[in-house]
């Protein structure tokens, strides 16, 4: 009995053994794990991808942090895959001015509080979207078409201007009612 439990496990720990091994030859044998200064700095392209921190580094074989930069963010964004490009610019954390971005119609407080993890907390982050940002945030959102049909991206226009609509005179008398 103890030959045929211990067989067991052998043969167990063989079966891990390749199927790590036939993991890493399809999937990860010719990619390379970590980039090279040479690489990212030989590129040059701009984009609105998010700022990465000061404290990130470039990989485990270098040591050079990247500064949070124009000049740096530019390179470091061509090695950004197509779904962080489309990604609009966030914050790490709540800014000191930040807007009531409730204000614009079909945010609610629900949807403030996704938008808030993903980083947005004011009209202007809005009002500057483009397609892709839009496409990105409302994957995120899981309400395609949304942004679309509610203008938010107009509405954010006219907040981030000084402007009010007639939704946002609504939550500043508090006619609108948001369950938390």
């Amino acid at each position: 009995m103890k030959y045929l439990f211990l067989e067991i496990w052998v043969f167990l720990l063989l079966a891990f053994l390749l199927g790590m091994f036939v993991q890493w030859f399809f999937c990860c044998r010719n990619k390379k794990s970590e980039l090279t200064v040479e690489e990212i700095t030989s590129t040059s392209k701009t984009t609105s991808a998010p700022i990465i921190s000061s404290t990130e580094t470039l990989g485990a074989d270098t040591s050079v942090p990247v500064e949070a930069t124009p000049v740096e963010v530019a390179p470091v964004a061509a090695a950004l895959s197509a779904a962080d490009l489309a990604r609009p610019f966030g914050f790490d954390t709540a800014p000191s001015d930040a807007d009531d971005i409730k204000r614009i119609k079909g945010i609610g407080s629900v949807i403030e509080k996704t938008l808030n993890e993903l980083g947005i907390y004011q009209f202007k982050q809005i009002a500057a979207w483009n397609d892709d940002n839009v496409s990105w945030v409302e994957s995120s959102l899981a309400f395609p078409g949304r942004i679309t049909r509610e203008n938010w991206i107009e509405q954010a226009k006219t907040l981030s201007q000084g402007g009010t609509t007639e939704f946002a005179k609504r939550v500043d008398k508090g006619s609108v009612d948001y369950k938390s």
